[in-house]
């Protein structure tokens, strides 16, 4: 262990010396401005946190440091990490909290999505979330730092246990207010310390609802969700809810619960006999019709029919010998082939039928697939086909392809570079959504359009985007990390909102257009190294006066 990051080798807890040997560094729990590290003592592990060296001897955050200690330690509610002590030594002061067991938010949301595929768990996570935001304001205190990076879960029940009063405002001192950028209300941006009230919380509440949904939009595209989130992200704090607990009720209204229908308007007992007895006598006639039908109906070419490799087709029609790939029967697989290959034709009963596409969900779930190769022929790939295959890393497309469906390849974690033909002309909303090792992806040239969170939280490291494209929508590569550069081509007419939100390591934006795109909050607020925007050299005034692109730190020409 590398003793520097201890500094002096001794804290102190409640009037014990722990060694440094008893002190362990968690540099993945560390910020910008302080260390953490996990300490052990009398069986029990606690957390501590003191200043960075070029923090420790400033009066502003040791003041920070001390506000957050004293708040803590008054404060005790179940989703409230608790504090237990403070000390100094001659290397600046420490504080000693609970120790957390588990993933912040933001490491949830990248590491495993799927937790957030089910409702019950997003409603209990912001349900006491909101439960102890409300307590934080029931006692004066605003905490207004709420971010991914701020919110735990616990490892063995998921419990929401929030995190870093550093920057929160309380009756007992001046108002040290902080921003994080991403989640900052507005009046928090500029700095109307008049404006700040509990709806300033309660803003990036909404806005990590929204994260979260759209993770799922199928899941979470309710009107309820939409208005819910909607309210709550209001520019104006007057307009949000008035309080934690009135969210928390219309984020219960939003989320469908099982006994809505007893609740409100359910049949009364003896209609619902009635309508079992009418299902048993529907259930008679069906089979009475299906046996008959056996007997003396006309027998029909099956509809469904499974190759030789396992894969299973849908016949879509006879006279045109046109099939869809739907999925692979296991049970025919007696290898069970890492690789997957949807042929030109599929033969059943001697007859050679054209395969044109892949169905809805064919192959979602799959735990095999590795490598697959789609032959030409097939034109379309249906929403979800591929969408959660957690071993598939190699895809080889064809150039008769020509659409993709929703979320066709979302949340493949091992998927890397991707090769799109030209015949595709829109990208789908989520096609390529939680793809981590998707690093690269060569863009048709004939792409007009990037659909809604096409390749949120992806792993792309650069976007050169071809010269037709016309549109790129809705939070298309929100959360992509990783980007570093981005080129827009002077066609490009239309940004949506959020587009590169949580892009940490944007640094560099090419606007090839002439003309400023009007645009609304398309790259956030950004704390880290200064972006620099390259734009036409005739269009550098247009640029530096434009609303959104006139706040890059740094707008050069392209030449």
């Amino acid at each position: 262990m590398d003793k520097n990051l201890i500094v002096s080798g001794f804290i102190q807890i409640n009037d014990e010396i722990i060694s440094a040997d008893d002190i362990v560094p968690l540099p993945e729990r560390s910020g910008s401005t302080c260390l953490c590290y996990m300490v052990r003592y009398q069986g029990k592990r606690y957390l501590m946190k003191r200043l960075r060296r070029e923090y420790a001897d400033n009066p502003r955050y040791q003041e920070l440091f001390r506000k957050e200690f004293e708040t803590g330690q008054r404060l005790s509610h179940e989703h409230l990490v608790k504090f237990v002590s403070m000390g100094e030594d001659v290397d600046g002061c420490y504080i000693i909290m609970e120790y957390i067991d588990g993933d912040t938010l933001g490491e949830r949301m990248l590491q495993n999505p799927a937790f957030f595929s089910d409702p019950k768990r997003v409603e209990r996570l912001f349900s006491q979330l909101l439960d102890c935001l409300g307590y934080l304001h029931h006692h004066q205190v605003l905490h207004l730092d709420l971010k991914p990076d701020n919110i735990m879960l616990t490892r063995i029940s998921d419990v929401v246990k929030l995190i870093d009063l550093g920057f929160c405002y309380s009756d007992s001192y001046d108002l040290s207010m902080g921003r994080n950028g991403l989640y900052s209300a507005p009046e928090q941006n500029e700095g109307k310390i008049e404006s700040i009230n509990v709806g300033t919380d309660l803003y990036a509440v909404g806005l990590l609802l929204r994260d979260v949904c759209l993770l799922y939009p199928k899941v979470y595209g309710s009107d309820a969700m939409s208005a819910l989130i909607k309210k709550s992200t209001q520019a104006e704090p007057a307009q949000r809810f008035a309080s934690a607990i009135e969210m928390k009720e219309a984020l219960r209204e939003a989320f469908p619960h099982e006994d809505s229908h007893s609740k409100k308007g359910g049949k009364p007992n003896k209609w619902k006999a009635v309508s079992a007895l009418q299902g048993v006598i529907l259930l008679v006639l069906v089979v009475l019709a299906g046996l008959y039908f056996a007997l003396f109906g006309k027998k029909e070419t099956p509809a469904d029919f499974v190759d030789a490799q396992g894969i299973r087709f849908h016949i879509v029609s006879t006279d045109d010998l046109i099939c869809h790939a739907i999925g692979r029967d296991y049970s025919k697989v007696v290898d069970r082939l890492e690789h997957a290959s949807v042929h030109p034709y599929a033969i059943n009963d001697d007859l050679h039928y054209r395969v044109v596409a892949v169905g809805d969900s064919a192959f979602f779930a799959d735990t095999i697939i590795q490598t697959l190769n789609i032959s030409e022929g097939v034109e379309f790939l249906s929403s979800f086909s591929f969408s959660r295959c957690s071993r598939l890393h190699t895809v080889s497309l064809p150039l008769s392809l020509t659409a993709m469906g929703r979320h066709t390849f979302g949340e493949c974690p091992n998927l890397q570079h991707i090769v799109l033909p030209d015949g595709v002309k829109r990208i789908a909303n989520y096609a390529f959504i939680n793809c981590p090792s998707l690093t690269s992806i060569n863009f048709p040239d004939e792409l007009e359009t990037i659909g809604e969170g096409s390749f949120t939280y992806s792993g792309l490291t650069s976007a050169h985007l071809p010269d037709r494209i016309r549109s790129i929508e809705l939070a298309a590569f929100y959360g992509c990390r990783r980007l570093r550069s981005v080129t827009l081509p002077a066609s490009l007419e239309r940004i949506g909102a959020f587009c590169f939100h949580q892009c940490d390591s944007l640094l560099e934006v090419r606007n090839l257009n002439p003309e400023p795109q009007v645009i609304t909050n398309v790259f956030g607020n950004y704390t880290g190294s200064p972006r620099t925007l390259y734009v036409p050299r005739q269009s550098l005034d247009l640029y530096r006066s434009a609303p959104y692109w006139r706040d890059f730190p740094q707008i050069l020409p392209l030449d």
